[in-house]
């Protein structure tokens, strides 16, 4: 046979495989069709007046002692928990992302958040029986079927109500993996007879080397990449005015000696964020299996009786002072965000701490503010480690280069967290201008993401008008790592992380095309 009949042989071959490969994908993709929004979901709140003593920011900071070759760890915000829950008499809600007691390839010793927080809610109740409480958290922590932590059995053995978000009714942010499992996935759904090939525990467990293995359909459902993400504990009494914690840890103990950021704010505002998170549990026990122990009418119970309890408060709002508070959710930070950003210029301060910064349109905004003349400084994550796994820098490195390119000639400087196996967890900004007596300041759950800011996770961030005290504390903060006062180091210059030339080049596409497909775990 001649050289030029393999030829076409091979090109055919090869067309084939293509065309059957795109097939395969766009048929799927033609008949897919997003899930609509549920209830409760880009929440913008309207401003709430609050006493500016009644507004408190607490900083989980993780920092090195180079002299000393050891980390110092000063955190509060899991204390400050604690409290709440000891001076509740009424009711307690509680909404975290990650709470388990899982490691990852590394072991990290520093506190078993995990189960001291299960412990106190469950000592709460069995002391107080009257005070209800309800726990709202993500599958993640039964890797997306029934392998639960002991804790959840534990407190829901104690009357305490605790739910799963339905993830099914959230919107997929990668559309084609969703599109793939919805269509290929039938013949092999659960109680079917090829379903027993997919729910057979033949992988390696992702989050804990000494967990159970666990099933294709978990993994399956691991890659749609959604999560209920936010980090919020609401607690109500008879002789004080409703609290409310809102920030950035997780209660997970291989989280435990991560940075973070919290607010504390007592009155209005609190309600206003309890009743928003109030609709997620509404759409989610409406399943039973999305309930520890398929309590679903008992959770029910609870809630309500929780929601009347917040409205038998009345209005518990500040009268006076300029001081507000607003809650934001999913794709209400992003426009809140960006209109903060859109508004700054020449005079203003901006001080940045992320953990993931990639939101195309956030990014543009940044660049906007610099070319109006604001000063943008950053203390990024590296993206280097994530529970002992080695990560390659993206997002944070590729958009650092494109803003320190773009900045050549403005305003702008960036430093790397100087972490040691923990996160910069971090997500906050700060924007003062003290000509115009401007303090804004936002944190909350939400990284600077697609993901996070176009209503795929569940989010929850709370900004804070007029409150000099707040912006100066995290400033201080904020100072003292930018130039590692004390000897101790927070941050390292932004050359030590650099990213340039080839690699560059292809991070930069990756994640371009991560960001754009939500095939990617930020």
């Amino acid at each position: 046979m001649t050289k030029t009949v393999w030829s076409k042989k091979i090109r055919y071959f090869l067309f084939g495989t293509f065309a059957l490969i795109v097939t395969l994908v766009v048929i799927p993709m033609l008949v897919y069709k997003q899930p609509p929004l549920p209830q409760g979901i880009g929440i913008s709140g309207f401003p709430v007046k609050v006493d500016a003593g009644d507004i408190r920011l607490i900083i989980d900071s993780t920092s090195f002692d180079p002299g000393r070759k050891r980390r110092v760890i000063d955190q509060g915000i899991f204390d400050e928990m604690l409290s709440m829950i000891k001076r509740a008499d009424m009711f307690i809600y509680v909404d975290f992302f990650l709470w388990n007691p899982w490691q990852g390839s590394v072991r990290e010793d520093h506190r078993a958040l995990s189960w001291e927080l299960a412990k106190a809610l469950i000592t709460k109740k069995r002391f107080n029986p009257s005070v209800h409480i309800l726990v709202l958290t993500d599958p993640i922590n039964r890797i997306y079927g029934h392998y639960e932590p002991e804790l959840f059995g534990k407190m829901a053995d104690a009357g305490i109500a605790v739910v799963f978000a339905d993830l099914e009714k959230m919107q997929d942010s990668n559309p084609l993996v969703a599109a793939l499992l919805g269509f290929y996935g039938r013949p092999f759904r659960t109680g079917s007879a090829l379903g027993s090939l997919v729910d057979r525990p033949v992988l390696s467990n992702p989050f804990t080397i000494s967990g159970p293995p666990v099933t294709i359909r978990q993994m399956s459902r691991l890659l749609m990449f959604k999560a209920n993400h936010r980090k919020v504990m609401i607690t109500g009494s008879s002789d004080r005015p409703m609290e409310l914690v809102v920030g950035s840890m997780n209660p997970a103990d291989g989280s435990s000696a991560h940075s973070n950021i919290a607010l504390h704010i007592s009155g209005r505002i609190a309600r206003t964020a309890l009743f928003s998170e109030l609709k997620v549990v509404e759409w989610s026990v409406t399943r039973q299996d999305n309930v520890s122990g398929g309590e679903d009418r008992k959770a029910a119970g609870i809630l309500h009786s929780i929601r009347e309890a917040a409205a038998a408060q009345g209005d518990t709002g500040s009268k006076h002072g300029n001081t507000f508070a607003e809650w934001h959710t999913e794709s209400a930070i992003a426009a809140r965000l960006s209109e903060l950003l859109d508004v700054s210029g020449r005079g203003d301060e901006i001080r940045i701490a992320l953990f993931y910064l990639s939101d195309r349109k956030i990014v543009s905004s940044i660049k906007d503010a610099l070319g109006r003349g604001a000063s943008v400084r950053m203390i990024l994550d590296a993206n280097k480690d994530a529970f002992g796994r080695e990560k390659i820098g993206i997002p944070n490195r590729t958009v650092a280069a494109e803003l320190v390119e773009y900045a050549e000639t403005t305003d702008i400087m960036i430093r790397w967290a100087d972490t040691h196996g923990e996160q910069f967890h971090t997500k906050a900004i700060s924007i003062t201008n003290g000509k115009k007596k401007k303090h804004i300041f936002m944190t909350g759950s939400a990284n600077w993401t697609r993901r996070n800011l176009r209503n795929y996770n569940l989010e929850a961030n709370v900004v804070v008008r007029n409150a000099p005290v707040v912006n100066g504390k995290f400033n201080n903060y904020f100072d003292k790592a930018w130039s590692n006062a004390d000897g101790i180091n927070y941050t390292l210059p932004y050359d030590a992380w650099e990213v340039k030339g080839f690699a560059r080049l292809w991070k930069t596409a990756l994640y371009r095309f991560q960001e754009w497909s939500g095939i990617c775990t930020f």
